[in-house]
């Protein structure tokens, strides 16, 4: 018999600008590098991992590779290929083990940004999390401006995703209306079982930066 297995993933992007020696030419771009993590069980209010605890790893691009030729670090030829294996090992060497673990892949590109799917939804909303260490600036209230969008090489969103986004949490205070720790996670996985009961998993995004991933596989 065969069971469906829930999967978090979440990913945060690093941008940098730098160049590179591809064959004799300068090769400059804006570069991100994207961390993605996975996880079958979440941590703290619901998390794969706390964004913050990845700062080592900005800590490390913006010393290392940010407005740097990348050929002296990567130690030869810079592709894109290259440089996610070279970040993929400092990170697998030097974050917790409780992290690392849950590494999957580091992959760069260049460019900007690429826009996001046309079925996407935005909503505004506040939260604020529990328990978290005291200080953390996740437990203050704050707000986010969040896209959900359907997992990529997917189908579109169904419609009744934004229409359960806008009469449900639109300008509202989350930790109102849902009975969970607010998460990006756990904000997928509400809407993906809510929301569509063929649909597969989608994504949820806080910042420009930063997105979680709720999905279902079959094993």
């Amino acid at each position: 018999m065969t069971r469906r297995q829930e999967l978090f993933r979440i990913g945060k992007a690093f941008p940098f600008e730098a160049t590179r020696t591809l064959g004799a030419e300068l090769d400059g771009h804006s570069f991100t590098a994207e961390v993605t993590l996975t996880a079958q069980h979440l941590t703290g209010p619901g998390f794969v991992v706390d964004f913050g605890e990845l700062q080592p790893v900005k800590q490390y691009i913006n010393a290392n590779l940010d407005h740097r030729l990348l050929d002296d670090t990567v130690g030869g030829e810079a592709t894109c290929e290259r440089i996610g294996e070279h970040l993929l090992a400092w990170c697998q060497t030097y974050l917790p083990p409780a992290i690392a673990t849950r590494l999957e892949a580091v992959e760069v590109r260049t460019g900007r940004r690429p826009a996001g799917s046309p079925s996407t939804v935005q909503f505004s909303a506040s939260h604020q999390l529990g328990g978290l260490p005291e200080g953390h600036q996740c437990g203050r209230l704050h707000g986010h401006s969040y896209l959900v969008s359907p997992l990529p090489g997917a189908g579109p969103l169904p419609a009744q995703v934004g229409e359960y986004v806008r009469e449900r949490l639109d300008g509202r205070l989350l930790n109102d209306v849902l009975d969970f720790e607010p998460t990006s996670e756990l904000i997928a996985r509400h809407l993906a079982t809510e929301t569509g009961r063929d649909l597969m998993g989608l994504r949820v995004s806080e910042t420009e930066s930063s997105w979680a991933e709720f999905g279902t596989g079959i094993r």
